[in-house]
Parts: C-alpha cells; sequence; structure tokens
C-alpha cells in the first residue's frame, strides 16, 4: 500500500469509528477529511500543469508559480469539474484538458468550467472540429452538473 492509500485508510477508518461513537465529532472529522481530500487535488492538479508548462518550454519555478496563481483565481472544485467532464464526455482525456488549462494559464485566459459558452469553445478548440448535437447535449449535462460546484 502507497502512503497516500495508507492515509486514505487511516482517515475512513477514523471516520468510520467516529461515526459509531460521535456523530458530532464525525461531522466535524469529515469536514476536516474532505477539506484536506480537496487541497491535496489542488496541489495535484497545480503539479500536473506546473510540468505541463514545464514541458513546453518554461523555467520550473515560473511553470509553478503560474499554475499556483491560475488555480488559485479558479474555483476549488477544478479536479471535481475536470473529472465530471471526463466522465460525462469520454471523448476527451484528462491529458487533452490539461494541455487546454496550461494554455490558457500560460496566456492568462479566464476559464469557467461550469459555462455552457466556454466547454463548448473549449471541446471544440481541443477536438478541431464543429460538435455534433449529442456532444453538445453532454456538455450541456456538464455544464449543469458543474454548476452545482460554482
Amino acid at each position: 500500500m502507497s502512503g497516500l492509500d495508507k492515509r486514505h485508510f487511516i482517515s475512513v477508518t477514523v471516520l468510520i469509528s467516529a461515526l459509531a461513537f460521535n456523530p458530532l465529532a464525525a461531522t466535524e472529522l469529515s469536514l476536516n477529511v474532505l477539506q484536506n481530500s480537496s487541497q491535496q487535488q489542488t496541489n495535484n492538479l497545480t503539479n500536473v500543469l506546473a510540468s505541463t508548462l514545464y514541458k513546453r518550454g518554461l523555467d520550473e519555478e515560473a511553470a509553478k508559480e503560474l499554475s499556483e496563481n491560475f488555480l488559485d483565481a479558479h474555483s476549488d472544485h477544478m479536479d471535481e469539474m475536470i473529472n465530471q467532464l471526463v466522465h460525462v464526455y469520454p471523448e476527451l482525456s484528462h491529458h487533452e484538458i490539461y494541455e487546454y488549462l496550461s494554455s490558457e494559464a500560460l496566456h492568462r485566459r479566464s476559464i469557467d468550467l461550469s459555462s455552457y459558452d466556454h466547454l463548448v469553445s473549449m471541446v471544440a478548440k481541443i477536438k478541431g472540429k464543429a460538435l455534433s448535437t449529442a456532444e453538445l447535449h453532454k456538455l450541456q449535462t456538464v455544464s449543469k452538473l458543474n454548476q452545482l460546484y460554482a
């Protein structure tokens, strides 16, 4: 088991124990676990974007700073929104989305993964083609789901 798996297992075990013995403490503990998980996802996304920018020729420190600033300016739920997009629209990969986000970060453009218009524009740019009605319907679903995070 990796270190992250062990921490996750321990967190779940503590959460279940707390639920059994003290519901009030369990509520506080579950909020802490969720906050830590969200922070780890944000850090992971920051590292992925920084790595992508570094591979494109940016200095390592500049890439890290740029990706941190880019993600600070956007939703705390960016990773969940990306996962939602890939789940509903599997024709798009995480890698393609990260490449797109790194370009947006590099040019300091704003993004909104809860906006239907932005999702259509983003997917059309990534895929390099006009989208079908079925694809547009999928993106409308993603937009509605991602609005729950905003």
